[in-house]
């Protein structure tokens, strides 16, 4: 393939744009003030006696095990109660976490030294043998399969208590980034195997975070506590009460009544209504993620009938009115935080190209499209706007709305005909990204659309191997062109992640690239 050379400029622009919000990261609008600095702390201020710390979340927690819940929701309190070996700062470097230091050893194996005195939830201390055993378990899992696809476990080896040789398949560049996701949280072997057996894996945790399980009521809260041994010093906060709020008002007049202290996502649908109040903290970060129209393979998989389909959507018109400028359009696989976003020219919106395209495919009367989403005000807001848009194109939009506890496993069984599904790039390498779509990653690994092809899975292990970044980013954008000249999926929106909290919030900041937040060193403020 051929690469314009204005495509080859905003692959730079992409890179140049990923390394300043970088170094930039995020900032507060406090009542409608331009971004700022990502402190909000005065010394003059007095702290509060308040102790707990109330989350409103638009998404339930499917699992306390990292490994079978991926979702933002799951992730959020993950790290809240687990560790992962190795963490990210806000201009992309490497920090310990568990792991104190490490070495490279050669293309494909890396020694980890461990933190000596770190425990477990119950008491128990952290051994390297818990470390190897949680990698290789993860593999296997759905939430972290796609993660850790090129671990070679078979090659783990436990030196001593705590020191452990991690092995990948192959050269993979983005190794050390990728254990710091948060579906890499270190838990212990012994708890693990007891709680497998016993059948209530989903329902307990046992990890090293600074804060503990105390109480899950599902569908409506879970309840969390400091842990006082955490090594890094106990949390400020004595307990945090996540509230599983799904309705985007409902939240906003919770966090306005004093209900809730922080909203964890914000839509464009109450953005002005925080920034116009004092009380309230807007803070926002540029997004690194890919909401796209995921068509099944399975039931879509002729290339006129999905390229129908793409030039049926105009995505600026739905960020502009729909989403009310809380995203940003997406016409490429990758937005332009993350290196290696290459320009592919996207689907423009053209209702006589679309119309064409369904006669050509067999359609010449319209086409009916089932599109699904998990309940929420914002979905249904979404969906019935597509359905709307999509109608002048000559698609008739069936929407499914479901509960958010029978949509994944709906997604893991290969049932949708379409949906909107939004992948983050939290780590802002592409293969977070585009390596959800290897073949053997089908319906629960990761790969939505269910888009099974050799010769990608061969050109996404090419790229993962590369070692030069220059090289390495140019296998990327050939692939991201291969799969718009497929129609893969269809990219739609950059969603700009943002949070409000109470203006008397301190200690607190979102975390790019991770966008995870973690709550230790929140306290609140008279």
């Amino acid at each position: 393939m051929k690469r314009n050379s204005r495509s080859l400029r905003l692959l730079c622009m992409s890179l140049a744009i990923a390394l300043m919000v970088s170094l930039v990261g995020c900032g507060q609008n406090e009542a409608g003030s331009s971004e700022g600095q990502t402190s909000n702390e005065n010394a003059s201020e007095v702290v509060s006696s308040k102790d707990e710390m109330v989350v409103a979340c638009y998404g339930a927690v499917q699992s306390m095990f990292p490994g079978n819940d991926s979702k933002l929701p799951g992730a959020q309190l993950h790290v809240n109660l687990y560790d992962t070996l190795v963490t990210m700062d806000k201009d992309g470097t490497i920090l310990p976490l568990l792991a104190e230091s490490w070495e490279q050893l050669s293309d494909t194996t890396y020694r980890f030294h461990i933190r000596k005195g770190v425990k477990f939830h119950n008491g128990d201390e952290l051994k390297a043998s818990d470390v190897a055993f949680s990698l290789a378990t993860l593999m296997e899992t759905p939430g972290a399969k796609s993660n850790a696809a090129q671990f070679d476990a078979e090659h783990f080896v436990v030196e001593d208590d705590y020191t452990v040789v991690l092995a990948t398949l192959k050269p993979f560049a983005p190794f050390l980034p990728t254990l710091c996701h948060a579906t890499m949280s270190i838990f212990q072997q012994s708890f693990y195997e007891e709680h497998l057996a016993a059948g209530d894996l989903d329902l307990v945790e046992n990890g090293t975070g600074p804060f503990k399980l105390t109480e899950w009521n599902e569908g409506e809260n879970i309840v969390v506590e400091r842990f006082d041994d955490y090594f890094d010093g106990p949390a400020k906060m004595k307990t945090i009460n996540f509230r599983y709020i799904p309705e985007v008002s409902t939240r906003l007049m919770e966090l306005e009544a004093g209900g809730v202290d922080l909203i964890q996502e914000v839509s464009g649908t109450i953005m002005e209504d925080i920034q116009a109040n004092p009380d309230l903290t807007l803070w926002t970060c540029s997004g690194v993620n890919t909401s796209y129209l995921a068509l099944n393979f399975d039931k879509i998989a002729d290339t006129k009938l999905r390229e129908a389909i793409a030039h049926s959507i105009d995505n600026k018109t739905l960020c502009s009115v729909c989403l009310l400028d809380a995203a940003e359009p997406l016409d490429n696989y990758l937005p332009a935080t993350v290196p290696g976003a290459y320009d592919t020219g996207g689907y423009a919106f053209d209702p006589e190209l679309s119309k064409q395209l369904l006669a050509e495919a067999g359609y010449p009367d319209g086409y009916e499209l089932e599109l699904s989403f998990y309940t929420s005000a914002d979905n249904r807001r979404m969906g019935e706007f597509l359905q709307n848009m999509m109608a002048e194109s000559g698609i008739t939009v069936k929407l499914n709305e479901m509960d958010s506890s029978a949509y994944t496993p709906m997604l893991n069984a290969r049932e949708q005909t379409a949906a909107i599904l939004t992948t983050v790039c939290t780590l802002r390498d592409p293969h977070q990204t585009l390596g959800k779509l290897y073949s053997d990653l089908v319906g629960s690994g990761g790969n939505r659309v269910n888009y099974v092809d050799p010769e990608l899975d061969a050109m996404l292990d090419e790229a993962a191997e590369e070692i030069d970044t220059t090289k390495r980013m140019e296998l990327y954008a050939d692939i991201q062109q291969y799969l718009y000249d497929r129609v893969v999926y269809i990219p739609l929106y950059n969603m700009k992640t943002m949070t409000a909290t109470t203006a008397k919030i301190r200690g607190f900041d979102l975390v790019l690239p991770t966008n995870y937040q973690k709550y230790n060193n929140v306290y609140f403020v008279e």
